[in-house]
């Protein structure tokens, strides 16, 4: 059996747009797995895309917490490296957006690619359970991510076909002080209710 030319020309078609896509992500990462209540933590904002070479030139992220209790974040502190930061935080949310140093082509020498871009802390409120730190597009006028297409004197910024957005979950813990307490607490309750 043949394929007709006009299905294999199209399924080429096809191959060749797929292999030809740019993937940008952004991943959170955390400065410590373990949290108990009330603790402190660092969470990461990292660009890094598919393109090889030097690529990532730009971002406009915002970073969303869930969760049982309130978890305050402080002021985003950007990559020394980053150009034109801007970042706030409002609540629960947290938002930056900025560039690479280097907007004068064509190399894009540094980008992004793998650069913790910025940076921010994290205290957990007074409730146990599971925090969800959700990363999407900022409210800026940018896209979520850029690429730099190199070319003449400036770098081209260029629009990823695909952005992928890796959030976070934290389990917050009671306190290790606190576990003990409330161990003792539960064995005097129950020797108080064996003496009654």
């Amino acid at each position: 059996m043949r394929t007709p030319p006009i299905a294999l020309a199209a399924l080429a078609g096809l191959t060749t747009v797929a292999a030809a896509q740019t993937i940008g992500t952004v991943t959170l990462t955390a400065s410590t797995t373990t949290i108990g209540l009330g603790d402190t933590f660092t969470i990461g904002v990292v660009l890094s895309d598919n393109i090889s070479g030097n690529s990532v030139f730009a971002f406009d992220l915002m970073i969303e917490a869930f969760g049982p209790g309130v978890a305050i974040m402080g002021d985003p502190t950007p990559d020394a490296g980053i150009f034109g930061f801007s970042g706030s935080t409002s609540g629960t949310t947290v938002t930056g957006l900025g560039g690479s140093s280097d907007i004068l082509g064509p190399a894009l020498d540094p980008s992004l690619d793998g650069v913790t871009v910025f940076s921010f802390q994290v205290t957990t409120g007074v409730t146990c359970g599971l925090y969800e730190f959700i990363v999407s597009d900022g409210p800026g006028p940018n896209a979520a991510m850029q690429w730099g297409e190199g070319g003449g004197i400036v770098i081209n910024p260029r629009d990823y076909d695909e952005i992928v957005f890796n959030g976070l979950s934290i389990n917050v813990f009671p306190a290790p002080g606190t576990v003990s307490l409330l161990a003792g607490a539960g064995l005097l309750a129950a020797r108080h209710r064996r003496h009654v």
